[in-house]
């Protein structure tokens, strides 16, 4: 039983693995682990310097390749294991198919590693030249629980979205994740979730990027301990964007708006996007509100405050139809006419000011699903000739259950206000 489980520790351990063609050895020098006298023994060993014409194993690949004196030191504590290594009788695998097979990698998943290594031979090389010991102990941090703790799937799915990390030093990882678990306070779950979603944070220097970030988010942008480390969990991605070129300027753009530090971070708390979002797409966002519904520069800051995802919604592909949804025709100012009409098939009768005072009510208004929430809802209450002007201002807000009692509840062509 111990043999067994101290083979395949040993083979990780100490075995360097080729792809090359190669002879076998002559017969090599066994150390007697009572007398530490050598003598001459009697298998037939792969991987040596030396070759006898009697010996060479034609057709095979030199699988072991490691210096005498290390082999030398595993012959003497673990006899019994050297000659089930090192004789031409070992059935060991070649690194690449370990590598697969320890990770459980579908040939599918294969191909979408190597497109994201380009080295030759679609990667491969990448993966002999790193070695089964190097592998081994990479893997061994991530998933052990006192390290990172990851799982099987966990760690095969973060290799396949950056097998880059491979080629990494262990110990730059290691103190990458120590900075997270220090500096921030992440538990392993944390941690594990922030590997899942952004594994390219382990690539960042500490120094230049990760801890230059998180002093922005708490001097600059006036986070406290816990909204930074809940951005950083939800977003990592925060990482990758240049504090000079993106996240500093944002301030400005802030401040122009007329909002306040501490409202700047109750912002980036709630959709922290909007620090790496251009200007111009933030400006494009608000010049649309602004033209659709009529609204100040006041009232645009309270719907940035009150719901900050509106500024990652798409025009065309988000709020213009939700306005033709709610406008009625001849308020919409629309250069899709046919959109138009398509969308007027059922459609709220709302005026500018109307629309403007369901979005400063509860500005999510927007970001509901057209065809999943918004058109049936709309169509239940004309069916029960409930008018959509005279229901509560958030009645898109109600779930499933509290809309069909509140439906039900109305007996007359407009609905009562809550």
């Amino acid at each position: 039983m111990m043999c067994g489980r101290l083979l395949p520790l040993l083979v990780s351990s100490v075995l360097l693995f080729t792809g090359c063609t190669s002879s076998a050895s002559t017969h090599g020098t066994f150390i007697n682990p009572l007398s530490g006298s050598c003598r001459k023994s009697k298998i037939k060993y792969r991987g040596t310097s030396s070759t006898d014409d009697d010996d060479v194993m034609t057709g095979n690949k030199c699988l072991v390749d490691i210096p005498y004196e290390r082999r030398k030191q595993i012959e003497i504590r673990h006899p019994k294991l050297a000659k089930r290594i090192f004789s031409q009788e070992a059935n060991i695998r070649q690194t690449e198919e370990w590598f697969y097979t320890y990770l459980g990698i579908s040939p599918s998943q294969k191909k979408a590693f190597y497109k994201k290594l380009p080295e030759s031979n679609h990667g491969r090389s990448t993966i002999e030249r790193l070695g089964r010991y190097r592998l081994h102990q990479w893997f061994k941090f991530f998933l052990r629980r006192d390290n990172v703790g990851l799982n099987a799937k966990q760690l095969r799915k973060m290799v396949i979205s950056r097998p880059q990390l491979l080629s990494y030093k262990l110990s730059n990882i290691e103190a990458t994740t120590k900075f997270f678990r220090e500096e921030l306070g992440l538990s392993n779950d944390e941690l594990i979730s922030i590997l899942q979603s952004y594994p390219s944070v382990l690539m960042y220097s500490i120094d230049n990027r990760l801890r230059p970030t998180v002093a922005f988010l708490r001097n600059e942008v006036l986070c406290t301990n816990e909204r930074v480390k809940r951005i950083c969990i939800s977003y990592p991605n925060v990482f990758s964007h240049s504090l000079e070129k993106t996240l500093l300027p944002k301030l400005t753009f802030f401040k122009e708006l007329g909002l306040k530090r501490s409202e700047v971070s109750q912002v980036v708390a709630r959709f922290a996007p909007t620090l790496w979002l251009s200007e111009e797409n933030l400006k494009s966002k608000l010049d649309f509100l602004a033209d659709s519904l009529g609204m100040h520069n006041f009232e645009l800051r309270i719907v940035v405050l009150s719901y900050p995802q509106i500024l990652g919604l798409g025009i065309e592909s988000n709020m213009a139809p939700k306005m033709r949804f709610f406008l009625k025709p001849e308020e919409i100012d629309d250069d899709n006419p046919d959109a138009s009409l398509q969308d007027n098939l059922l459609n709220c009768g709302l005026s500018k000011g109307e629309l403007k005072d369901f979005v400063l009510y509860q500005p999510a208004l927007l970001a509901y699903s057209l065809e999943g929430r918004l058109k049936p809802r709309v169509a239940q209450m004309k069916d029960s000739n409930i008018t959509f002007q005279y229901s509560p201002r958030n009645i898109m807000s109600y779930t499933d259950k509290k809309f069909q009692a509140w439906l039900a509840s109305q007996t007359i062509t407009w609905s009562l206000a809550e």
